[in-house]
C-alpha cells in the first residue's frame, strides 16, 4: 500500500524524463510525503491555538500585555520547545525530501542524460557560458536544494532540474499536478478572467527552471511563440528534453532576467512564478525594468509570488509564521521583498498607475489525487500594463 502510494505521488508525472524510483526509493519517499503532511495538517494548525493557550498567558504574565508585534512573537516562540519541535522537523524534512529523491537521480543520471539528447524535434534551447550565476543564487542553496539549481557536476548535467521535478510532488503533496504545473495554470486562469482580450504573439516566462510554469502557456496560447529564460544550465537541458517528452514547442534560452538578449517591444505577455523573491533589492528594480523594455506598449505582465507584508489583517503571529521560510529554508529575500515598496518600482518603470494590481488568483487543485471534491486556495500575484504611449 505504501509503495502504492508513493508511485502515486512521485512516479507517475506522465513524461518519461522522470527519474524513476526503485522499491526502496519509493519508500522512503513515501515516508517524507508522509512526514511532511503530518508536519503541515495535523501539527501546524495546532500552532495557533497552542500560542494563544500556552505561550500569550506565559507573556502576559511578565508583560502585562499580549505580543504587539512579529519580532516579539519570534522571541517567545523561538525559546519554546513545543515550537522547536516543530520548526526542526519541518526544516528536517525538507533536507530529507532532498537526499531521498537524489539518490534516484544519481542512480539513473547517466541514462537521463543519454535520453535528454534524443528526439528532440520540437523548440529550441540555447546555453551560454558568459551568463554569470547571480551571488543571490550562489551565496546559499536555496530551498535547502543541495548545490542549488544551478551546479553543474558532470557533462551535459541536468540532475538539478531532475531533482527539482521530482520533490515539487513530495513538497506539495501532490498538489501541483501531475506536471507541477498548478502556478502557470493559475497564471492562465488570471489573465484569461481578468485581462480582456488578450491574444498573445509572444509570450516569455522568466526564470522558467523545468519549463513547468512554461508549458501550459505554450498549450493554451498555441498560436503563441512562447520563451522560456532561466540562469541555470542544467535546469534548462531538463526542461527542454521535458517539452520534447510532453511534446510541446518551447524556446528555452540562458538568459538573466535583469538584463536579456530580447528586443524593445518583444511581447505581449510576461509571467514568472516565485521569481523576484528568489533575487535581491537591486534585482527587483532591475527586473521589472527589463520587462517594461522588452514589452510592446499595451502589453501585460503578471508575476506569481508571495504575500505583501503590509496587509493590516495579519496579526503578530502570522506575520512571524510566514517568515519561517525566509529564516529556516534558505528564502533569504523573501522577508524583504513583501516591505519593498513594488508599487513604485512599477510606476516608476513605466506600468500605468491604474492597471497594477496586488491581489489574488484562485489556484485549482481539484483534479489532483489526494484531494477530494473541489479545493482551492488563493495565490498572491503582481499586475501591470505596459504605458500604451511612448
Amino acid at each position: 500500500q505504501r509503495t502504492q502510494r508513493a508511485n502515486r505521488t512521485v512516479i507517475k508525472q506522465g513524461h518519461s524524463m522522470q527519474p524513476k524510483p526503485s522499491h526502496d526509493e519509493a519508500a522512503r519517499q513515501d515516508f517524507v510525503y508522509d512526514l511532511r503532511e503530518f508536519l503541515t495538517d495535523k501539527v501546524y494548525s495546532r500552532i495557533t491555538p497552542y500560542y494563544r493557550t500556552r505561550v500569550v498567558p506565559g507573556f502576559e504574565k511578565v508583560h502585562g500585555r499580549k505580543p504587539a508585534d512579529k519580532k516579539e512573537v519570534r522571541d517567545v516562540m523561538l525559546a519554546d520547545q513545543g515550537y522547536q519541535s516543530w520548526s526542526l522537523l519541518q526544516r528536517l524534512s525538507q533536507q530529507m525530501m532532498f537526499t531521498s529523491v537524489i539518490d534516484t537521480v544519481e542512480r539513473t543520471l547517466p541514462d537521463l542524460v543519454e535520453q535528454s539528447k534524443k528526439n528532440l524535434t520540437l523548440g529550441s534551447l540555447r546555453l551560454d557560458e558568459t551568463v554569470e550565476i547571480p551571488k543571490y543564487l550562489t551565496a546559499y542553496d536555496i530551498h535547502q536544494q543541495p548545490g542549488g539549481y544551478h551546479s553543474e557536476h558532470t557533462e551535459d548535467d541536468l540532475a538539478a532540474g531532475a531533482i527539482y521535478d521530482a520533490t515539487l510532488p513530495i513538497y506539495s503533496r501532490g498538489a501541483m499536478g501531475h506536471e507541477n504545473d498548478l502556478l502557470a495554470q493559475t497564471i492562465v486562469k488570471y489573465v484569461n478572467e481578468y485581462i480582456a482580450d488578450l491574444r498573445p504573439k509572444k509570450i516569455l516566462d522568466l526564470g522558467c527552471a523545468i519549463g513547468n510554469s512554461t508549458l501550459p502557456l505554450a498549450r493554451i496560447f498555441p498560436e503563441a511563440e512562447v520563451f522560456g529564460i532561466d540562469v541555470a544550465a542544467p535546469c534548462l537541458r531538463y526542461a527542454h528534453a521535458r517539452a520534447n517528452a510532453l511534446g510541446v514547442n518551447v524556446s528555452f534560452s540562458q538568459q538573466n532576467a535583469e538584463k536579456t538578449r530580447f528586443l524593445d517591444h518583444s511581447f505581449d505577455l510576461i509571467v514568472s512564478c516565485l521569481l523576484l523573491h528568489e533575487t535581491s533589492h537591486s534585482a527587483v528594480p532591475n527586473i521589472i525594468r527589463e520587462c517594461s523594455r522588452i514589452l510592446r506598449p499595451g502589453g501585460w505582465m503578471v508575476h506569481l509570488d508571495v504575500y505583501q507584508f503590509n496587509q493590516e489583517t495579519l496579526t503578530p503571529l502570522e506575520d512571524f509564521l510566514r517568515d519561517w521560510e525566509v529564516f529556516n529554508n534558505n528564502e533569504n529575500f523573501s522577508g524583504a521583498l513583501r516591505e519593498m515598496d513594488l508599487q513604485g518600482i512599477f510606476e516608476r518603470a513605466g506600468f500605468a498607475e491604474d492597471t497594477i494590481r496586488f491581489t489574488t488568483a484562485q489556484a485549482d487543485v481539484e483534479h489532483t489525487e489526494g484531494y477530494e471534491g473541489d479545493y482551492y486556495f488563493h495565490l498572491p500575484v503582481y499586475v501591470a500594463q505596459k504605458e500604451l504611449v511612448q
